[in-house]
């Protein structure tokens, strides 16, 4: 299959034909961004990257996990999947570095995931590329794969002093380990996460110790 990228009104109805609507990306994006700048320099470095990731496959869950929606989820393989009610694809939330959101972005190589993947995620990946158009043919059987068989897309955020980029993907392909080949790129045509507010990454720089200096009196010996 070509790779393809999803813009403007194109993205919203793709996600449509994915069951979702653009509300559904950008509020758990935003509760997760509003968590994240709960951390303080007091927090364990890195504490409000993890908890943006958390929170981010957390809240879209919950946002899809509600009466009639019917999604559902899996933490197998320590892959946050959130499962289309058809068992078809899934969805998890993945930090990402590179040109995320640029619709002008190579298909491989310019995006690719913020942090080194293991090999269950190399699997994923793999089986992506394998997997046929996520449309339904009339008159075919659907077959529901195991969860570790389903088709993932990746939520990818970026944040930097310019505010939150992301972007709905297909993995399709990773060198070394770093997945960075896409199938498919929904870019959806608004972005409220503009501003150094929405910089996470800078919640997680690294303080430096801070040098006490303790006056110490030795008295002589009794």
């Amino acid at each position: 299959m070509e790779a393809v990228c999803h813009v403007g009104d194109d993205a919203v109805q793709r996600l449509h034909a994915l069951g979702l609507v653009p509300e559904d990306i950008y509020t758990p994006l935003s509760r997760a961004s509003a968590e994240a700048r709960l951390s303080t320099e007091l927090d364990s470095p890195g504490m409000a990257g993890y908890t943006f990731w958390s929170r981010c496959n957390r809240f879209f869950r919950e946002q899809m996990m509600q009466e009639q929606r019917g999604w559902t989820y899996s933490n197998s393989q320590q892959i946050l999947r959130c499962i289309h009610p058809s068992g078809r694809f899934a969805v998890t939330a993945v930090s990402a570095s590179g040109a995320v959101g640029n619709e002008k972005a190579s298909w491989s190589g310019d995006i690719r995931t913020k942090n080194p993947k293991g090999p269950a995620v190399a699997r994923l990946v793999q089986r992506n590329g394998e997997q046929l158009p996520l449309f339904d043919i009339p008159g075919q059987r659907i077959e529901i794969p195991d969860v570790t068989e389903v088709p993932t897309w990746f939520l990818l955020y970026k944040s930097d002093k310019e505010g939150l980029s992301f972007e709905l993907s297909m993995p399709v392909n990773m060198h070394g380990k770093y997945v960075d080949t896409w199938r498919e790129r929904i870019i959806l045509p608004d972005n409220p996460f503009r501003g150094p507010e929405f910089d996470i990454k800078r919640l997680d720089e690294t303080v430096e110790d801070v040098a006490v200096d303790v006056p110490v009196e030795f008295k002589g010996a009794i």
